[in-house]
């Protein structure tokens, strides 16, 4: 029990228009997948290590929702999980690199930690990561995980991806965003670099789990350029951690680079197509669990497959049919509609005769007879027109105020691009844990 585990939730830009972004949203934090508030999946897999502390780090606006569920979750820990307390802590700031700044005074000298993103679900055990951690060499400050992703039904253009450099033994050597990459279109790679480390590897495959371990050490040097960070991102801040083991003439103590076996599943929800998809890989799960025979039902009676969930106090209209399509509570869905592979939220209105394909609908949506829609997202609150067709479409609400701030955001994460002019002041793309 001797790491602090920090999650951070952001505000979700990759999920609009279902996420606080837009005004009609619910906090990411407490999307649900699989009708389970997402952040649940993480401190449940917390919970089996356990940590010496878990805190949930969110924005003024979505913390007191947050604060909430974690009322609720606390009453149904076990026992052994009781021993960890789990605290929140407001934050508003723009860039994920403050976050250190507001804890490096509570985190020094108290043990290592590990930052976590609040979106995150894997069937790998953490005591396998901290066994790696505490595997490292001993020169090692950090570690920084990554995993290659398993679910060809996410586009590869929906994941973030980075040219990350690597050592023959397993150490991070230096990070790229594509963006800057594309824009410059070459990969500059330091000299100095490339003398020390011959041998080393950039890959394009390797995704960033956003999982970093960071021991004492590295908060110590970390809490004397503090101020460097203050509108940076957490990945900058590994990035020149990173390049410490190549860029002075004593080797110092770098990060090691884990990646998750290929045997073990994890998948972000960071991104509508990953939240969509983290829906199925929970409803696959608990269709193997159940395994039951199928049962006679009344004639005319809806249709609900062992690989879909329904939520509580939810109508289901006559011959109706639900196929990995996850329903959630106080729904009322009429006869005939046909829903494949979908994700619906609460208090949600589906006339009859209504057929979903791939569909995410927002809160409190109403969808009107005999519309068709085929890989489309409804924001929460809309309406969509009787007999309506679309595919590929994003029905949003017209609310002004909600549109330039998710415009802004969008602003935000294009403006900054990796120069690579020199070692520590240039600018990084964020990582997302505040955005996406």
């Amino acid at each position: 029990m001797e790491f602090h585990a920090v999650i951070c939730c952001g505000k979700g830009t990759g999920l609009s228009p279902f996420s606080t972004v837009r005004e009609s949203g619910i906090p990411k934090a407490l999307l649900p997948i699989g009708n389970k508030p997402m952040i649940e999946y993480v401190l449940e897999w917390c919970d089996q290590a356990p940590f010496r502390a878990i805190t949930v780090v969110s924005d003024s606006e979505s913390n007191a929702a947050i604060e909430e569920l974690l009322e609720k979750y606390r009453s149904k820990r076990s026992k052994e999980a009781l021993v960890c307390p789990i605290g929140t802590v407001k934050f508003d700031g723009d860039a994920t690199g403050e976050i250190l700044e507001e804890f490096i005074q509570d985190i020094e000298n108290a043990g290592d930690f590990v930052l976590l993103p609040c979106d995150f679900i894997t069937d790998l055990p953490p005591q396998v990561l901290i066994e790696e951690y505490r595997n490292r060499d001993d020169e090692d400050i950090a570690m920084s995980v990554h995993y290659l992703n398993k679910f060809d039904s996410i586009d590869k253009k929906n994941l973030t991806h980075y040219y990350t450099a690597y050592s023959e033994d397993q150490h991070l050597l230096d990070i790229y965003s594509k963006d800057s990459v594309e824009q410059s279109k070459f990969l500059e790679l330091r000299t100095q670099m490339i003398w020390r480390f011959p041998n080393c590897t950039v890959s394009t495959k390797l995704l960033d789990s956003f999982i970093y371990f960071f021991s004492q050490a590295a908060i110590s040097i970390i809490k004397k350029y503090i101020g460097e960070y203050k509108n940076q991102s957490i990945t900058k801040m590994v990035r020149d951690l990173a390049r410490r083991s190549w860029r002075h003439s004593d080797q110092l103590g770098g990060i090691s680079l884990f990646t998750l076996p290929k045997e073990c599943n994890f998948i972000r929800a960071d991104n509508i197509p990953a939240y969509i998809e983290s829906n199925r890989y929970i409803m696959k799960l608990k269709a193997k669990e159940q395994q039951q025979p199928a049962q006679a039902k009344e004639k005319g009676a809806a249709t609900v497959g062992a690989d879909s969930v329904v939520g509580e106090n939810t109508q289901l209209g006559e011959r109706t049919s639900v196929k990995k399509t996850v329903v959630g509570k106080n729904c009322i869905i009429g006869n005939r509609c046909r829903l494949t592979g979908c994700v619906l939220l609460d208090n949600i209105t589906l006339q009859d005769d209504v057929v979903l394909e791939n569909c995410v609908i927002g809160q409190g949506a109403t969808v009107n007879s005999k519309a068709r829609l085929t890989n489309c997202n409804i924001e929460g609150g809309y309406i969509v027109n009787k007999a309506f067709q679309a595919k590929g479409e994003t029905l949003t609400n017209l609310f002004i105020a909600g549109q330039e701030s998710e415009t802004d955001s969008d602003d935000d994460d294009s403006e900054e691009y990796d120069s690579y002019e020199d070692d520590f002041d240039d600018d990084f793309e964020d990582d997302g844990l505040f955005e996406r």
